[in-house]
């Protein structure tokens, strides 16, 4: 029995760990131009704006750069060529997307892989807790409770 819940809960590590992986790496293309436009304009924040993306804000310059992310695209650049020259243009505060590479994803990404090796540890605790609930007492053990309720 213990073998089994050991390889159940391995199993489900394995499966929550290959989720957030796949969510990670999993990028499918919008299927026109106006989606990809969408999309990038969602994951770039108004740089005047608190904590708003272009698509949200109704700030003048949200509009400015709402009506340049559709002439980058109509140009045929790439997201990550859009997102370069937002980023030179307003400063790199304006990608809401975390990198993905380099110190920057490790941020990102450090506290996932915590997370996932922390409800690990936390499975083979309460299996080993709970593993520990089969093992009967011994007649010693039966002694010195009852001597010590005697004394109550």
């Amino acid at each position: 029995m213990k073998r089994y819940h050991r390889i159940s809960w391995l199993l489900i590590l394995v499966i929550v760990a290959g989720a957030l992986v796949g969510s990670v790496l999993a990028d499918d293309p919008p299927a026109t131009e106006a989606e990809r436009a969408y999309e990038i304009k969602a994951t770039i924040l108004c740089p005047v704006c608190d904590g708003q993306n272009v698509l949200e804000s109704n700030a003048p310059v949200a509009a400015a750069i709402r009506a340049q992310v559709d002439d980058l695209v109509a140009e045929g650049r790439t997201d990550e060529e859009i997102r370069t020259w937002m980023a030179r243009q307003y400063g790199s505060d304006v990608n809401a997307n975390p990198p993905r590479s380099g110190v920057g994803a490790l941020v990102w990404m450090l506290p996932v892989l915590v997370g996932v090796v922390a409800s690990g540890l936390l499975a083979f605790a309460f299996a080993k807790w709970r593993s520990g609930r089969e093992i009967e007492p011994s007649e010693e053990d039966i002694r010195i409770v009852q001597a010590l309720r005697e004394k109550n």
